[in-house]
């Protein structure tokens, strides 16, 4: 499931790093350039929680597959059209097998975590940031060397990963079928009920972490180039850094709220990022500025892997729903809302439209404070 994650998000993450041989070889501008982001995510937030309540009927663990398929061709077809709508239309593509995957995913990994969620939850979203740090190395190098046909490269991983996934159904199925039928008893015994109250908060939450993530990746490489005056490579490897970052935080986020608390460290880690942004926009050193950086990311990304946990023990009974409402349509309201702070950054500057950000996260942090104990996560505290 990691690895599969990997995948999925390595050909995801390399729509930010194209941003910006996008704008300067075809010509876009900063609105239209969120508008791409916005195409990533706009059809698969809207179709994930579908995707995650049907995979909570029926077993369907051949939509990784198809959804690492779908997202690897999406991604590939970019450097070979000039259109903007044509670009636009393949991204929305990619985002439409992300959401093919993602719910499903989830639930995979959910049924093979054992009593330690939130660990296994980092190892599957450490997976899909690694995918998000490598993916802008790889798109950066292949545009640089042949041009923007180089997104074809996408198509490699794609297909290694899709072929091991074909041929690791029977498996997957045996894991699922175990693991719901552990769940029933568990749900059974401590009469669980699904506790939608707590659940619409803790989406409320995640919702300003999601536009805090997508203002970043989108914003920094932006303002590394316009702002900062660095080169158009300069600002596509911010993208990998931000994601390194990701990774390396995720590992420990389900790790520390399995020994301190799911709702503490959502709220320590939210506590911190709005003073780090405006920090960052009023540093002008490199060095410095890239250090911020990491930790606004790992402040924000801490808080990522215990929501998705929180989230699922609040539906005991629909994890595939919970999976694709706290990975999927929360996660993405993100890129959903990047047109808007793209207007912001062309009629405002880019600094405004950071500005901005900052403000959401403190929305976000003020959010957390709503959020319910839950005690159908047995490590909360």
């Amino acid at each position: 499931m990691t690895a599969g994650h990997l995948c999925c998000d390595l050909n995801q993450s390399m729509v930010p790093a194209l941003l910006p041989f996008l704008v300067a070889q075809r010509g876009i501008d900063y609105t239209a350039a969120a508008g791409l982001v916005f195409a990533s995510s706009s059809l698969s937030s809207l179709i994930q929680p579908l995707l995650g309540m049907l995979s909570d009927r029926n077993q369907r663990p051949w939509l990784m597959a198809v959804g690492i398929l779908t997202t690897g061709i999406g991604i590939a077809s970019i450097g070979f059209l000039s259109s903007y709508w044509g670009i636009f239309a393949m991204i929305m593509l990619a985002g439409f097998g992300s959401a093919l995957f993602h719910p499903e995913g989830g639930r995979m990994a959910n049924c093979v975590s054992g009593e330690q969620k939130g660990r296994a939850i980092s190892n599957f979203s450490v997976g899909g940031n690694i995918g998000y740090s490598i993916g802008p190395l790889i798109a950066t190098a292949a545009v640089s060397a042949v041009g923007l046909h180089g997104t074809a490269f996408a198509l490699v991983p794609t297909a290694i990963m899709v072929t091991i996934l074909l041929l690791m159904q029977k498996r997957l199925k045996q894991l699922s079928d175990t693991a719901r039928q552990q769940a029933a008893i568990r749900v059974d015994e401590l009469k669980q009920k699904d506790d939608w109250s707590g659940f619409v908060r803790l989406c409320l939450s995640i919702f300003t972490r999601s536009i805090i993530s997508s203002g970043i990746q989108t914003f920094v490489p932006l303002y590394w180039v316009a702002v900062l005056m660095q080169s158009q490579k300069s600002g596509a490897l911010m993208v990998s850094i931000i994601s390194l970052a990701s990774a390396v935080t995720a590992f420990f986020g389900g790790r520390l709220a399995d020994r301190f608390g799911f709702r503490k460290v959502i709220r320590i880690s939210c506590a911190c990022v709005f003073p780090l942004i405006l920090l960052f926009l009023f540093t002008k050193n490199i060095v410095i500025a890239t250090a911020i950086v990491v930790l606004i990311t790992a402040a924000n990304q801490t808080g990522h892997s215990p929501s998705i946990v929180l989230g699922q023990g609040y539906l005991p009974t629909r994890v595939g729903l919970a999976s694709g409402m706290t990975i999927g349509l929360a996660v993405s309201m993100g890129g959903m809302c990047s047109p808007l702070l793209g207007r912001v950054g062309d009629n405002y500057g880019l600094s405004t439209a950071l500005y901005v950000v900052s403000a959401v996260a403190f929305v976000g942090f003020m959010m957390t404070l709503l959020i319910k104990k839950d005690t159908a996560v047995a490590t909360e505290q």
